[in-house]
C-alpha cells in the first residue's frame, strides 16, 4: 500500500475480522495490557463510547464489596452535606411537600418489623423525654 493512501471500507472490515479471528481464545500478556492502558491514560472517552459503556452496565447489580465501598465513600467528612445545616425555609418547604402523604400499611408493617427487638439507650430515652416535655 502506498504511503498516504487508505484501505477501502471493505478491506478494513476484512482486516478487522481476521484480527478478531486471530485473537479468539488468546490472551494478551500483562506487560502488553499495561502498555496499552498507559497509552490511554488521561485521554477522555467520547460521548458515544461513554454511552455504550453505560448501556453495557445497565441492569447489572453492584457486588456486595462494591456497595460497601460506595457506602464508605459517602460517610462522615466525605458526605456532601457533612457539617452543613438546612435553613428554616428549606425545612418548611420539605414539611409542606410531605404534608398529606401517607405511608402504606405494607410499608408501616415492614418498618415495624425492622425496629422490633431494638431498644433505645438510656441517653436517647432522656433526650426523647426532654423533647416531649418541651412540647407540653
Amino acid at each position: 500500500m502506498r504511503k498516504g493512501s487508505h484501505h477501502s471500507l471493505e478491506a478494513r472490515r476484512k482486516l478487522s475480522q481476521n484480527n478478531a479471528r486471530y485473537w479468539r481464545g488468546k490472551t494478551r500478556s500483562l506487560e502488553f495490557r499495561k502498555r496499552m492502558s498507559e497509552a490511554r491514560m488521561g485521554k477522555p472517552h467520547s460521548l458515544e463510547t461513554r454511552k455504550r459503556m453505560s448501556e453495557a452496565r445497565m441492569g447489572k447489580p453492584h457486588s456486595l464489596e462494591t456497595r460497601k465501598r460506595m457506602s464508605e465513600a459517602q460517610k462522615g467528612e466525605n458526605h456532601p452535606f457533612y457539617g452543613k445545616h438546612r435553613s428554616e425555609e428549606t425545612k418548611r418547604k420539605i414539611a409542606e411537600g410531605n404534608k398529606g402523604k401517607y405511608v402504606s400499611l405494607e410499608t408501616r408493617r415492614r418498618m415495624s418489623e425492622a425496629h422490633k427487638g431494638k431498644h433505645h439507650s438510656e441517653e436517647t430515652r432522656k433526650k426523647i423525654s426532654e423533647a416531649k416535655k418541651k412540647l407540653d
